[in-house]
């Protein structure tokens, strides 16, 4: 009994310091708990903490440098490969566990990218911008969402394989044209990356980005989005009757057990999927790049090989039409979304109120729906050029490898 009474004492006391006691008795709405709509945050929070995890493990296989040569032999055929390539294919084809861990992280990055973009058109929906706080939290979530989708491309880049490089070239091709459009970006860029060619330095930056600096900014982001969530409460469910919306609101339940139990179903529901995703859909390492032989910026894009999806609807886009809109309306949109809490007007979250902002949620949904679709459907002849529209000196080709 004593040692029983010994362990609540301590129970009590880490519960009382860490104020863990008003988390876990923290009043829900029951309508929160019931709607799916509701669960998405979760989803994109649950998958942060795999990626962290998986990538921790990662990290301490990956080696970078892309300017080292090395020979990797690959049954009877010998691959020249970057340093790059070379500690992920060791990881994934010679390490225990390796193929799986690599599968594991990258499902459950496109996880994360799907949960976060289906929390965000979902509070578009519900007007969550219009609670208390609700326009603080709106812009927190949209800069989340910029940073998910960044952190996904950045940590693609890493293998240094076709895919890869055709993913990094989307990235330096916004900073050229950008330039190209009086917006002096490219030389910021070159400052903080050391180059706008693929260098050693450059890859050793995105490193520190991927593992570093980016899922930092989203850790602390999340966990200020998570207190202003306790104090400011969920988005109110959107009913234009005062007196319902008021009585949703005040049917509540604590955190603990009701969300908690939740919660923990839903953790061990989306690990199960995701396992089941990388058994069944698995994703190979492509060829490794190597040098101006294999591919480059205006050579037309190997058959098959395609970017991520969470930037495929930009490089269909890219591909499709012409290469400044393309790259404007990305910014325009992340811009618009920004200030959607400014130019909403209606006096409540009710959907009957707010028709238009409704189209427009649906319009962003269908713009990144359509393209990505479109662009795994449909190969698009048009070489990915950096300067499809402009006359530019060969010598400014932005090259794949360090020269």
């Amino acid at each position: 009994m004593s040692l029983l009474r010994l362990i609540n004492r301590l129970w009590d006391m880490l519960m009382d310091r860490f104020k863990l006691r008003e988390f876990l008795e923290h009043p829900v709405p029951r309508y929160a708990n019931l709607n799916p709509l509701y669960w998405f945050g979760d989803v994109a929070a649950v998958s942060f903490v795999i990626l962290v995890v998986t990538g921790v493990v990662l990290a301490l296989f990956y080696q970078p440098g892309v300017e080292e040569r090395v020979v990797i032999q690959h049954g009877q055929e010998q691959l020249i490969a970057t340093k790059s390539y070379q500690s992920v294919y060791e990881l994934v084809y010679r390490e225990p566990f390796g193929f799986v861990l690599r599968n594991l992280h990258r499902w459950a990055a496109f996880m994360m990218v799907f949960a976060t973009l289906t929390h965000f058109f979902a509070k578009f929906l519900l007007g969550a911008y219009k609670r208390r706080s609700g326009g603080a939290l709106w812009l927190l979530g949209v800069l989340l969402g910029v940073l998910v989708i960044t952190q996904t491309v950045l940590g693609y880049i890493l293998v240094m394989d076709l895919e890869a490089a055709l993913a990094l070239q989307i990235g330096l091709n916004i900073f050229r044209y950008l330039d190209y459009m009086g917006i002096p970006v490219g030389g910021l860029a070159a400052a903080f990356m050391g180059s706008l060619f693929v260098t050693d330095q450059v890859i050793s930056r995105i490193y520190i980005l991927h593992i570093v600096l980016v899922p930092g900014i989203i850790a602390a982001l999340l966990g200020l989005k998570i207190w202003l969530i306790l104090h400011a409460g969920v988005s109110p469910p959107p009913i234009r009757d005062r007196a319902r919306a008021e009585a949703a609101a005040s049917a509540t339940e604590p955190f603990y057990p009701h969300r908690f139990a939740l919660t923990m179903g839903q953790f061990m529901l989306q690990l199960s999927f995701l396992l089941l995703l990388v058994a069944a859909f698995p994703f190979p390492i492509y060829d490794p790049v190597n040098g101006y032989e294999t591919w480059y910026p205006g050579k037309e894009t190997p058959p098959g090989v395609r970017p991520p999806w969470p930037v495929m609807w930009y490089y269909t886009l890219v591909k499709a039409i012409d290469p400044f809109i393309a790259v404007g309306l990305p910014v325009l949109m992340v811009l618009f979304a920004l200030v959607v809490p400014l130019l909403d007007r209606a006096r409540s979250n009710a959907l009957e109120e707010r028709t238009i902002w409704v189209i427009i949620a649906v319009i962003y949904m269908a713009v990144i729906g359509y393209g990505t679709v479109l662009g795994y459907f449909i190969e698009i002849p048009k070489p990915l050029t950096p300067f499809t529209s402009v006359e530019v000196p060969t010598e400014d080709i932005v090259p794949t490898v360090g020269r």
